[in-house]
């Protein structure tokens, strides 16, 4: 019981393994040879059939283990052959997923710097504005400043030129006031032969209180008189005249008589004086010679053929003409001038004053004339000044075109101001006759007892 309960599965003994097998072989072996002791005798014939149809299944069995062999070994290599597709292809794959990936990330760096480059586009888009802008109001304050510049300037030379036509006029004028005291010496002193004075039958005499009360508006009915005659405050006689009248505790000067109002006119012309300056002609003022220097200087600036002037020397060419045509009409008023001179005495005192008004209207337009091309000229230097003269010439070839064109504008200004002082004298001597007449005519006029009083 123990024994059993040790080896549950005893292991069976060889020996009656063997003798199973032999009798079941020789069970076998009976079974056969009574199956074939059975069979008929014509059954021995198919032995040899079936033999050979067992050689031929055989055979075919062969074969079909060798094609099952050659064809698992086919299945093998596909199968390694797919492996290796398989795996190329996955290789590609991953080397397409790589490619992919870096072209992505060189489109994001493309398009941030598509976006930076418009952010500076932008930026620089305003920052032209911006300068535009600043450019404009500088050009804008430029001009002003040269505006001022320019008014200034043309102010210092017209002050600078009336000025000298006010002083050459005061000493013209205290030459014939020390004519008119030599002539007029003898009676200075003798106030008995002086005219008396005239007054209208239907007027009353004015007593002298109304004159010593009206005495302080006699500067404004002088000042009147001279805006009504288009005469200069300079030329009115308030300034030496009222204050005789006005000043002074005593009334020396209240019982002085004027002499007769006859018109000195006729003994003045008689006073040695300075040339007028419509006796002048171009020769003489210097216009001609300038005139034919610029010339020169702008047929040799025409001649150069490498310079790229754009059109300069044409603008050039043009403003000399224009002043040589301005010069030429100064000079035609000149001559007429001097052909019915104003200082003749055998003229009619109307008819000079009317000849006189229409040369100072003349010489007026030429004046506004020669202050246009003041500016035409102002504006051909800013552009002359701004000219480019190419990069085939040599510096010292470009020094001598710049040294050429500083040149030509020093001789238009020069031209410019010696025209300007030509005009403001003849203006200024002019004016000074008209207001040297109408103060003669002045006697005539007021003949009170005070002047400037009816």
């Amino acid at each position: 019981m123990a024994a059993g309960e040790e080896n549950p599965n005893p292991k069976p003994d060889p020996t009656s393994m063997d003798d199973t097998s032999t009798l079941l072989s020789s069970y076998l072996g009976l079974s056969f040879a009574v199956f074939l002791g059975f069979l008929p005798r014509f059954s021995l014939s198919h032995v040899a059939s079936l033999q050979s149809r067992n050689r031929i299944l055989s055979l075919k069995l062969f074969h079909a283990e060798e094609q099952l062999h050659q064809m698992s070994s086919r299945r093998k290599e596909d199968s390694k052959a797919n492996a290796r597709v398989v795996e190329i292809f996955a290789s590609h794959r991953h080397a397409w997923q790589q490619e992919e990936k870096r072209f992505l990330h060189r489109i994001e760096a493309a398009a941030d710097e598509i976006a930076a480059l418009r952010s500076r586009i932008s930026e620089m888009e305003r920052t032209e504005a911006d300068l535009r802008c600043s450019v404009e109001r500088l050009r804008g304050e430029v001009a002003k400043r040269d505006e001022m510049l320019d008014l200034m300037s043309r102010r210092e030379s017209v002050a600078g030129v009336e000025r000298e036509a006010e002083e050459l006029w005061k000493n013209e004028a205290e030459e014939a006031l020390d004519a008119e005291d030599e002539v007029e010496g003898g009676y200075c002193c003798d106030y008995e032969r002086m005219g008396t004075i005239r007054v209208p039958k239907e007027m009353e005499p004015v007593p002298e209180s109304c004159y010593v009360e009206e005495s302080g508006d006699l500067d404004d009915m002088a000042m009147m008189y001279c805006r009504g005659n288009r005469f200069r405050p300079s030329f009115s006689p308030v300034a030496a005249s009222s204050k005789l009248w006005t000043e002074g505790p005593n009334a020396e000067w209240q019982d002085i008589q004027f002499d007769s109002h006859e018109s000195t006119y006729y003994r003045k012309h008689h006073v040695a004086r300075r040339e007028y300056p419509w006796k002048v002609n171009n020769d003489a003022a210097g216009v001609s010679s300038k005139l034919k220097l610029l010339e020169q200087e702008l047929s040799n600036l025409e001649k150069v053929d490498k310079v790229e002037l754009t059109n300069v020397p044409l603008l050039l060419r043009k403003l000399w003409k224009r002043y040589q045509s301005l010069a030429g009409k100064i000079d035609d008023l000149c001559r007429r001038m001097q052909v019915t001179d104003a200082c003749e005495p055998s003229l009619s005192p109307d008819f000079r004053t009317q000849k006189q008004t229409v040369y100072l209207v003349e010489a007026s337009a030429l004046q506004h004339r020669a202050k246009e091309m003041r500016q035409k000229l102002n504006a051909l230097h800013a552009e002359t000044a701004k000219t480019y003269l190419g990069d085939e010439l040599t510096g010292q070839a470009k020094l001598a075109m710049r040294r050429s064109l500083d040149s030509i504008r020093n001789g238009f200004k020069e031209m410019q101001r010696n025209l300007e002082i030509w005009l403001a004298r003849i203006m200024g001597d002019l004016e000074g006759i008209l207001a040297r007449d109408g103060d003669s005519r002045v006697r005539d006029y007021y003949i009170s007892r005070y002047p400037f009083v009816r």
